[in-house]
């Protein structure tokens, strides 16, 4: 029996590199990154001999769109899930986290990379950034198993070499260019329309167009708004969470490995 007096230690993972930090501590976010972590490793026990062998996307952005399958001239939300699921690469969206959490995290169990998504937002396009961004860490090595990169918050400016990277690839997947197009907006209203304009005749996400004018304006209340109009404010977690029960069979996880999948089940 184990002793009830011995103290429970949380592994501090010392090699996660944490990205988009502001005033949160690596101690503080240990037990979000040890749950997501184990989650992670009870998905892979859970999808065994019936995963698929990892390809990885290639290392160029507009490389990757080009092969993703996609019915319109916009990439979407559910076509970069599709295709990261049948490349063997789980996105797996985090209902419940110790608080504080991340908003992203991607890290490699037994040779497998897996996206764990604990975001606030709801947005499709502003998810579908958040999991380019992370598939660009994977394609350029960034983590390894005892590196596991965690993103914590997509406000906050980071400048460095690899976040820069990661940002150009999401960029190159979702705009088909180097740069989001920028537009000037005096409100919601014209920003929502002249995202889906730039949509509709040259390919770029409005949501990728929307919430790049937030990132350099810092008014994210109006791209949320913008969204809204646009009917594109909500539906991300729903997709993400269809994506996962239609790949995951649950009745093949143990007891155990349940108990740590309805992180991901509970609330979807």
């Amino acid at each position: 029996m184990r002793d009830p007096a011995t103290a429970l230690i949380i592994p501090s993972y010392p090699g996660a590199q944490l990205r988009r930090i502001s005033n949160v501590g690596r101690d503080r976010l240990a037990p979000a990154i040890h749950t997501a972590m184990q989650v992670a490793s009870a998905l892979v026990r859970t999808l065994g001999v019936n995963s698929s062998t990892v390809q990885l996307p290639p290392s160029d952005g507009i490389a990757w769109r080009q092969e993703i399958q996609h019915a319109s001239a916009a990439i979407k939300l559910d076509d970069m899930l599709v295709d990261l699921w049948n490349r063997g690469i789980p996105v797996v969206p985090l209902t419940q986290l110790p608080v504080p959490s991340f908003q992203g995290m991607v890290c490699i169990v037994e040779n497998r990379p897996v996206i764990l998504v604990c975001y606030k937002h709801d947005e499709p396009g502003r998810i579908a950034f958040l999991i380019s961004h992370e598939v660009g860490h994977i394609v350029a090595g960034d983590c390894t198993a005892d590196h596991p990169v965690v993103d914590e918050e997509d406000e906050v400016a980071d400048n460095t070499a690899m976040e820069l990277a990661a940002e150009r690839f999401a960029t190159r997947v979702l705009v088909g260019g180097d740069a989001i197009p920028q537009v000037n907006a005096d409100s919601y209203r014209d920003l929502a329309t002249k995202a889906i304009q730039i949509e509709k005749t040259s390919g770029s996400d409005a949501g990728t167009v929307i919430f790049g004018w937030a990132r350099r304006t810092l008014d994210y209340t109006a791209a949320t708004m913008a969204a809204k109009a646009l009917y594109r404010a909500s539906g991300a977690r729903r997709l993400m969470s269809e994506q996962f029960a239609s790949r995951v069979d649950m009745s093949l996880a143990t007891e155990s490995d349940r108990n740590l999948l309805r992180c991901v089940m509970e609330g979807s």
